[in-house]
């Protein structure tokens, strides 16, 4: 095993004011900071200290690269375990990989950074895959793992033909209805999704009551509090895998429509109280604007656009009649709800015997002005600061927000007596703690809000500037950073002496980077036996991303096939493994002996080059903050389908700086499943109708002979006016009950 620490040393001075007298000291820290296009900072310098003992040094971009690298090593740990069979494992470090990317995600123009939104895709795709082979959950997988196994479930079963009502439950304002679909969705919660449905159950004890009573105050059905289950597990902190965060799922610009706000040192998505009250809100204008509370859900799902759009296909306003033309989450959306509704009013009948429910949360609230670490202010209310932490979620640090006055945080009952006496005779300077930053030749203020997770207007309030413009060199500014938030932490572990030999050396995270590697090697790719490696030297000008490019990889997989960490620059002779296709070893074992440009052009030309599944000139698309994949195909006039099928995308999922493949002229391709020649609600009682999603390489002649069936009938079924498919489209089989019988 390859042990790894990693040390900063410190170019800089920096002074730290403690929480007490005593701990106000002077001490050295970095001035490292993550290379912005609007600055020139010097850069903080690591080591890495090999099993030998032989130092490697190598240039850190700061915090975020730190962490993207311990983010890669759960990531790999992953990876390993997976070769291993080790499952357990595969799934906490996944888990442990998008819970630090996650964490990242709140630093300031995180999504602009190409390595997080690379490696970001990498983990969770990867991540996708191993759920799709394994037949059971781990205990420790989120609900985002479990959404994606339910999918899979379902979509193995007859997913389109959900069957009449068997049943409906009274009682209720949203009809609570029992059918085939509906069924399987009990069934999978009965069986392999069984400890999640207890934890909700458990989890349900704590917040639904409060829950309740807000439905109640927005004139919303109280049934509306399952739905909170299937999107979060009533976890007030969840994040998904598409970015929407808290106990609602909200996206950061639906949130924002209706109050929610976001910054780096608050989330009132993952608020409980404002979160419920804005989905509440959010639900009645959907239900307001369909007339049908299951339209309503599904648009709360995936966009009241599809919805639409599904109407308009099936040509009804049915869930059931119209649900094939949703995606697929969405179509197992609603039946999730009802499942969830109905175990939970009668958990006896479905198994659920003694199923403990965690008690009430209660709190009341007190004021707070400006940043305070919890531990300070728990004190103040005779609590724990992992109580603070757990009634205010929205926190993101472990601290109250900057420059806010009359901050309103919930303390445990009877934490209100006397707290305001008790926070008044704290020291200033012991409530809060701050970095004294001082400006350096090429430092903008931006970059400097950026470098501490902070916005630049609460380094201009703080700090009384008016003009962002107007920074002198050797001023010295004040940076909230209180004992409790990441950024503290960071540099109080910067400052932390690990060598006797030179004491400006400082650590960083070395005991969660030591856990992560516990189980790290280099990675090959899962299909090692069908694929080569190859080796490519480093040229000048070079970097991770252009060489993924050339050889039609991952950035992270060129990282993790070199075990080559973040924060470390390539250099010109050094010798990178490369893994590639063995169909497609002779193309790219030239690609190391061609020029730059030469390379460019190659991966140009590769780029516009007409495909199989296309009809026109291929160009890259880079995509921007606030792009959907229906808002790319909208201004492209092609379908979301196929630009999936071009890029290879198992999800809706896209980051910001990712680059698009799009054939522009592919609109004439006519490849949408929707089938307006047949009558779907006409159907013979004998015939049944298949879902089926074309995998890579698939041809219609393949799946028509799979199917027994003809290829002109696949075709007909699905609109297709030439044989040309791709990987993720779905296509509608009809299968004759008793031949397939």
């Amino acid at each position: 095993m390859r042990l790894v620490l990693l040390i900063l040393v410190s170019p800089a001075l920096m002074w730290i004011v403690g929480c007490s007298s005593s701990d106000t000291t002077s001490k050295q820290a970095t001035e490292g900071e993550h290379q912005q296009a609007d600055q020139t900072v010097q850069p903080e310098t690591l080591a890495v200290i090999g099993s030998s003992g032989e130092e490697d040094l190598f240039v850190s971009d700061s915090l975020v690269s730190a962490m993207l690298e311990i983010a890669r090593q759960h990531y790999l740990s992953a990876t390993n375990a997976q070769v291993n069979g080790d499952r357990e494992r595969t799934v906490t470090q996944y888990e442990e990989a998008i819970s630090i990317l996650n964490d990242l995600s709140y630093y300031p123009d995180i999504e602009s950074n190409r390595d997080f939104s690379d490696l970001s895709k990498a983990v969770i795709d990867d991540y996708e895959t191993h759920i799709a082979k394994i037949d059971t959950l781990d205990t420790e997988s989120s609900i985002f793992a479990l959404r994606e196994k339910l999918n899979q479930f379902t979509e193995s079963q007859d997913s389109v033909d959900a069957g009449p009502p068997t049943e409906v439950i009274g009682g209720t304002t949203i009809p609570i209805v029992m059918n085939k679909l509906v069924d399987q969705h009990i069934a999978f919660f009965q069986g392999k999704g069984r400890v999640h449905m207890e934890r909700w159950m458990y989890q349900s004890g704590k917040y639904f009551p409060l829950l309740r009573k807000i439905l109640r105050e927005e004139g919303v059905p109280e049934e509306l509090t399952y739905l909170a289950m299937v999107e979060s597990g009533l976890n007030p902190v969840a994040r998904s895998w598409a970015r929407a965060v808290g106990m609602w799922q909200f996206m950061k610009g639906t949130g924002r429509l209706y109050g929610l706000r976001t910054s780096s040192w608050y989330d009132e998505r993952r608020d409980f109280e404002k979160a419920t009250r804005a989905a509440a809100r959010h639900l009645s204008d959907l239900h307001a604007e369909f007339g049908d509370w299951y339209l309503a859900m599904a648009a709360y799902n995936s966009g009241a656009g599809r919805v639409y759009r599904g109407i308009r296909r099936s040509g009804s306003t049915d869930f059931w009649t119209m649900r094939r033309y949703l995606p697929r989450e969405t179509r197992n959306y609603v039946p999730s709800f009802l499942a969830t509704a109905i175990i939970c009013m009668n958990p006896k009948e479905y198994g659920f015997h003694g199923v403990e429910r965690a008690d009430e949360i209660q709190f009341e609230t007190v004021s707070v002005d400006d940043c305070v670490d919890l531990e300070t202010l728990a004190r103040c209310a005779s609590t724990d600061a992992s109580v603070l932490r757990e009634l205010n979620p929205e926190l993101v640090h472990w601290c109250t927000p900057p420059a806010t006055k009359g901050y309103k945080l919930r303390v445990p009952p009877g934490g209100s007596e006397g707290f305001a006496e008790r926070y008044g005779a704290i020291p200033d300077e012991n409530k809060r703690n701050w970095i004294m930053h001082t400006v350096r030749r090429g430092e903008t203020l931006g970059g400097i809000a950026r470098k501490y997770g902070i916005g630049t207007d609460i380094v201009m309030e703080v700090n009384k500037i008016k003009s962002a413009r107007r920074l002198s060199i050797g001023k010295s500014l004040m940076i909230p950073i209180p004992k409790g938030s990441t950024q503290y932490a960071s540099v109080m572990e910067r400052n932390e002496s690990v060598s006797k030999r030179n004491p400006t050396r400082r650590k960083i995270n070395t005991d969660r980077v030591e856990k992560a590697l516990a189980a790290s090697k280099r990675y090959a790719p899962a299909d090692k036996d069908n694929s080569e490696e190859l080796t490519y030297i480093v040229k000048k000008g070079d970097t991770i991303g252009h060489i993924a490019e050339w050889y039609g990889c991952r950035a992270a997989d060129i990282r993790n096939w070199n075990d080559f960490p973040y924060g470390r620059t390539i250099r010109p002779g050094q010798r990178l493994s490369v893994w590639v296709a063995k169909s497609d070893l002779a193309k790219y074992k030239k690609i190391n002996s061609m020029s730059f440009a030469e390379k460019e052009r190659t991966t140009a030309t590769a780029a516009t080059a007409p495909s199989d599944d296309s009809n026109g000139v291929g160009k890259r698309y880079t995509v921007r903050r606030g792009d959907t994949l229906e808002k790319i195909a909208q201004e492209h006039n092609v379908s979301i389908k196929q630009i999936k099928g071009w890029n290879n995308l198992r999800s809706s999922r896209i980051n910001a700086g990712q680059q698009l493949i799009i054939y522009v002229e592919a609109a004439d391709v006519n490849t949408s499943s929707s089938n307006e020649s047949i009558d779907v609600k006409n159907l013979p009682s004998d015939v049944r109708v298949i879902s089926y999603h074309v995998k890579r390489g698939d041809t219609l002649w393949d799946i028509a002979r799979a199917h027994s069936v003809e290829e002109v009938d696949i075709k007909k079924w699905n609109n297709l006016r030439r044989n040309t498919i791709y990987a993720g489209q779905e296509l509608l089989i009809y299968k004759d009950k008793v031949a397939a019988n």
